[in-house]
C-alpha cells in the first residue's frame, strides 16, 4: 500500500481523486490532504509520503512554488501534477522540476493508473540497484551525528536539534531508507564501539560503558549481553 499526499484546493475534486486511487485503481491510500501548498509543506515537516499528487493553480501558493520547495525537502518523492488548465508554460515548468507527469482534469483513470504503474516500476528498479552511495543527504547526516556522538545522550531530540530537522521526519526517513529503526541502529553502533574497546584497550568496563553512551554500567552490560550474546567480560576473555 502506497501512502499519498493529495494537494488540491477543491474538496469535491479531492474526494473524487481519493476514491479513484483507493477504490478504483487500488493499492494507494490518501493518508494526507492539503488545500494549498503552505499546508502541504507543514505536513511534509512531519510525514514522508510515497507519492505526491498536486494541483497547479491554488490560493496562497501555486503548484510550481510548492513543488520547488518540496524538492528541497524530499528530492526523490515522485510528483504527479493535475490541472484544470491546458497551460503549456505550467506543464513545461512542472516537467523541469522532475514531475512524473502532467494530467488534465477530469483525470482519466487509465492514464493515472499507467503513470502510477510506471512509478512503481522505477521504484522497484532503484531499490534493486541501490547501495550506500545512493543514500540521501539527510541519512548521511544522521549517521554522521550518531557516529561522532556515541558517548553522549544520543536522543532523537538531540539529533533533531543538531540537524534542525523535525524528529518525526528523522525517524520516518531513517526507517524508510534503511529499513532499520533509528534506536536499533544507535544501539548497534554503540555495541560495535564497545566491542572494539574491549578488544583493543585495557579500559575498565565502566569506562567502556561511558564511552559507548551508557552512564550505568549494569545497563550497558545487560544491553551488551542481549545484543552480542555474552557479557562484556566474557567477550574480552575470549578475544
Amino acid at each position: 500500500m502506497k501512502n499519498v499526499l493529495l494537494v488540491e484546493d477543491e474538496q469535491v475534486i479531492r474526494v473524487g481523486i481519493k476514491a479513484l486511487l483507493e477504490d478504483v485503481i487500488t493499492g494507494y491510500k490518501v493518508m494526507w490532504e492539503a488545500p494549498n501548498g503552505h499546508k502541504a509543506l507543514e505536513l511534509l515537516n512531519v510525514v514522508i509520503p510515497d507519492i505526491v499528487i498536486t494541483d497547479i493553480r491554488m490560493p496562497e501558493m501555486n503548484g510550481i512554488q510548492f513543488i520547488t520547495l518540496l524538492r528541497d525537502k524530499l528530492p526523490q518523492v515522485p510528483v504527479i501534477v493535475i490541472s484544470g488548465y491546458d497551460d503549456f508554460n505550467y506543464a513545461r515548468d512542472a516537467l523541469k522540476l522532475g514531475v512524473k507527469d502532467y494530467l488534465l482534469k477530469p483525470v482519466n483513470r487509465s492514464e493515472l493508473a499507467s503513470i502510477l504503474h510506471n512509478i512503481a516500476k522505477e521504484d522497484k528498479s532503484k531499490k534493486s540497484g541501490s547501495n550506500n552511495s545512493e543514500e540521501s543527504l539527510h541519512i548521511r547526516q544522521i549517521k554522521e551525528v550518531i557516529e561522532t556522538h556515541l558517548e553522549e545522550d544520543l536522543t532523537l531530540s538531540f539529533i533533531s536539534k543538531t540537524l534542525n530537522l523535525h524528529p518525526n521526519y528523522i525517524s520516518q526517513l531513517f526507517k524508510q531508507q534503511t529499513k532499520v529503526n533509528l534506536s536499533d541502529y544507535i544501539v548497534t553502533k554503540r555495541m560495535n564501539k564497545a566491542e572494539k574497546l574491549l578488544v583493543e584497550t585495557k579500559l575498565k568496563i565502566y569506562d567502556i560503558a561511558n564511552l559507548s553512551g551508557y552512564s550505568n554500567p549494569k545497563h550497558f552490560a545487560s544491553v551488551f549481553k542481549k545484543v552480542i550474546g555474552k557479557t562484556p567480560n566474557q567477550y574480552r576473555e575470549e578475544r
